[in-house]
């Protein structure tokens, strides 16, 4: 597969366009199956939700509008995390290394590095699609991390977590919470499936690029 394409610059898979907007949702207190409370939308529809966890509203028409090169569109970063999908153009990472790993990359600041454990909401990404993204993205030009990693089981949710009784957000800020805290998750709106990394080789994608491109390494 290949990236969509917005006055020529390669848009990722999982980049939200202008034209997808918010679907809007007021929350309410309800009860689940087993009577215990949890948030719901007044108007909610079976779709909202996913193993009976609440996901924000988006409307999925990509290509529509301009792209924001810097988000995450929930559902498409839900179906990439899930399925191990290209975070850039969409297919499957699935079978594309000899070594079945994977490969991550992120935008990072400082000398932060991927670390055994740690959690992340950004899919994988092909090795032909993190190099060029290293070539256009602006966001990546102020510094990434990268690493293969052997195995990236789910570990939580990302989105708005409101407090029980007020029904108000109790962050301004995307909160994280794994799928073992069942009493915090029925009160999220979730924005981002996260997986943890594991089996870890932090990496060098220039290392890459000239694996990729022998002669051009041997003529450099």
């Amino acid at each position: 597969m290949r990236a969509r394409l917005w006055n020529a610059l390669p848009v990722p898979w999982i980049a939200p366009w202008s034209g997808e907007r918010g679907r809007s949702a007021h929350v309410t207190r309800q009860s689940d199956e087993r009577g215990r409370e949890r948030l719901g939308f007044t108007d909610e529809e079976h779709s909202d939700r996913r193993d009976g966890m609440l996901w924000v509203r988006m409307a999925a028409t990509p290509g529509r509008g301009r792209p924001d090169f810097a988000g995450l569109h929930p559902l498409r970063q839900r179906q990439a995390m899930t399925h191990l999908l290209c975070q850039v153009c969409g297919g499957p990472t699935v079978g594309s290394r000899e070594d079945e790993r994977h490969l991550f990359l992120a935008r990072s600041t400082g000398t932060r590095l991927f670390s055994e454990g740690e959690t992340t909401a950004v899919p994988p990404v092909h090795e032909s699609c993190a190099l060029q993204s290293l070539r256009h993205c602006p966001h990546l030009r102020k510094g990434w991390t990268a690493a293969l990693v052997g195995w990236a089981p789910a570990w939580g949710a990302a989105g708005t977590l409101y407090h029980p009784d007020s029904l108000e957000p109790v962050s301004r800020d995307l909160c994280q919470v794994p799928y073992d805290k069942d009493r915090l998750l029925r009160w999220l709106v979730a924005a981002r499936e996260v997986v943890s990394l594991h089996e870890i080789e932090r990496i060098d994608l220039a290392r890459l690029e000239g694996e990729q491109n022998p002669t051009r390494e041997r003529n450099s």
